[in-house]
């Protein structure tokens, strides 16, 4: 199939992004023609046609610049969109020029939640209603895991014809784990996210490092993910709550950065009040590094059922948190589970199975997986009137066409529609959903 998936970037680390990236990378290695349209400049790609678009003067929205005609290829199929970033220039894109492309909804937020935690309930409410309409626009509907493919099943059935919904599986990319070291004598704990956002749980974590490190534990802890400017006042706070240094590092798009911080931890903790998903957990698990992600996130209900992880490699990862605990019960559970994860009598065993939890991974949560989910819930919609699709169900549904079965890449050749002509072609339209 010829594919158009977009994203406000290529490059970088954020969720939106790195799924748009990772899944359009894996559906051309399935063998779609896939033209991976971004807002910003990029570089190129070997088995993907990355459109970087060249920013207009005086145009600085990013979204906005995806909805522009100029390069668009000739024909599409499928159009991917993400949330409320990227969601509504495919449908848009769809409605314009492309009426017979079926368009791909992918949820990465619990939208009527999020910001009623950062006590905005006015903005959730709008968030929340911009993804139902998107969701309602589109064919297809995917949660990436448990979590949010249950809310975006919430939203699709306000609708009266509700949307199809499936479940995308997260993908990991599989990294070489570290090499450990024998004479090692500290503990290195690490937390990806916003140290002054206090939904990604910073402050959890450094009070319960701090607790560790006052029994006499070596340990030392950084946050990678501060913006610049802040990071001065954002460490002398979280080592005032820590009462020790807690390094904080700036937000980076450079890959092999974030892959030496995860390499040199021993425990990557997402101890997140609120997470969709959160794909930290699953990224470094890939590198075959311990994690510690808490009960009430996207991604420790799919490390706790067994249905998808085994027991033993799964819920070890998770800090299961009662549903109203205050911040001094949720640092005591922290600060066991990180001491119970990392004492000498268990380190050992937790690498052990850190390392087999990355080898199942790479087995059966690949970003292939991912693709071959989408896959199987476009085939869904000529196939039967089943709404909501699991991830198990779209992996057995997988269509098994071989690359040389589908058609090759054509080459980002413009539409007829939109070449340039002495008078302007009127571009098909779709009625608004």
């Amino acid at each position: 199939m010829r594919m158009l998936t977009l994203s406000t970037a290529w490059a970088g680390h954020s969720g939106g992004v790195t799924v748009n990236r990772e899944l359009s990378i894996a559906l051309a290695e399935m063998g779609h023609d896939v033209t991976a349209r971004v807002s910003v400049p990029s570089p190129p790609h070997p088995r993907v046609r990355v459109q970087g678009l060249e920013p207009v003067l005086g145009v600085p929205d990013e979204r906005g610049q995806l909805l522009r005609a100029d390069g668009l290829p000739r024909n599409v199929d499928v159009i991917v969109g993400h949330g409320r970033f990227t969601g509504g220039a495919a449908s848009y894109l769809r409605d314009q020029f492309y009426p017979q492309a079926k368009v791909v909804h992918i949820v990465h937020a619990l939208t009527d939640e999020l910001d009623r935690l950062r006590d905005d309930p006015m903005q959730a409410t709008e968030h929340a209603n911009t993804e139902r309409l998107l969701i309602g626009k589109a064919d297809v509907a995917m949660g990436l895991g448990p979590l949010l493919t249950d809310d975006a099943a919430r939203l699709a059935r306000m609708a009266p014809t509700p949307t199809l919904v499936a479940e995308m599986p997260p993908g990991v990319v599989l990294g070489d784990p570290p090499a450990l070291a024998p004479f090692q004598t500290r503990l290195n704990l690490l937390l990806f996210g916003r140290a002054d956002d206090p939904l990604k749980g910073a402050s959890l974590a450094a009070q319960a490092a701090g607790r560790l490190h006052a029994e006499g534990i070596d340990l030392q802890m950084t946050v990678l993910g501060a913006q610049p400017a802040q990071i001065r006042a954002q460490e002398r706070a979280l080592s005032d709550l820590a009462q020790f240094p807690v390094k904080v590092k700036p937000f980076t798009p450079d890959r092999a950065l974030i892959e030496a911080e995860i390499r040199g931890a021993d425990l990557v903790l997402m101890p997140s009040r609120h997470e969709g998903f959160g794909l930290v957990a699953t990224e470094a698990a890939g590198f075959g590094v311990a994690v510690a992600v808490a009960s009430n996130t996207g991604a420790g209900m799919f490390f706790s059922d067994a249905r998808r992880v085994p027991e033993h490699l799964g819920r070890t990862c998770v800090v299961q948190a009662p549903p109203h605990a205050d911040d001094q019960q949720l640092v005591s559970l922290w600060a066991q589970h990180i001491k119970d994860r990392l004492s000498p009598d268990a380190l050992t065993q937790t690498r052990a199975r850190a390392r087999e939890l990355r080898d199942f991974l790479g087995q059966n949560y690949t970003w292939k997986h991912s693709a071959q989910a989408m896959d199987a819930s476009i085939a869904q919609l000529a196939a039967g009137p089943a709404r909501t699709i699991s991830a198990a169900a779209a992996r057995s549904r997988s269509a098994s066409t071989t690359a040389s079965q589908r058609q090759q890449p054509t080459g980002a050749e413009q539409p007829a529609h939109l070449r340039r002509t002495t008078s302007p072609p009127q571009p098909t339209r779709r009625p608004t959903r």
